[in-house]
């Protein structure tokens, strides 16, 4: 769904939409307009990946063990779980239904999560 293609409505639910599907766009490195393996959607696709093997859907060249290593002290396993919180909160607020998404304040706190967990 086009939120604002569809209605030429602005509105902050609207825009929570767009930021969910800018995230999954991001980490998985495809555009929503792209069909995927069995002409799934790429929210389609990122839901069964949730489900099964999240690193299916991920962007390659963020799971690059040269990427994940830096000259910090942070754990691999700890980045691939901030990936995992970010496809969740992309399909959390690009939910078809206005009413189903988070509001944005919980979309800060979650953000604000995320960092801190790094």
């Amino acid at each position: 769904m086009e939120e604002y293609g569809a209605r030429n409505m602005l509105s902050k639910s609207g825009d929570i939409y767009s930021s969910g599907i800018l995230v999954l766009e991001t980490i998985t490195g495809n555009r929503t307009d792209s069909k995927f393996r069995q002409g799934l959607s790429l929210h389609e696709c990122v839901e069964l990946a949730l489900h099964n093997n999240m690193t299916d859907v991920v962007d390659s060249w963020l799971l690059d063990r040269k990427y994940l290593q830096t000259n910090y002290d942070f754990s691999i396993k700890r980045k691939i779980d901030c990936l995992m919180l970010l496809l969740r909160l992309g399909m959390s607020s690009s939910q078809e239904r206005a009413l189903s998404r988070l509001p944005s304040g919980d979309i800060i706190k979650e953000l604000v999560a995320i960092k801190q967990s790094l």
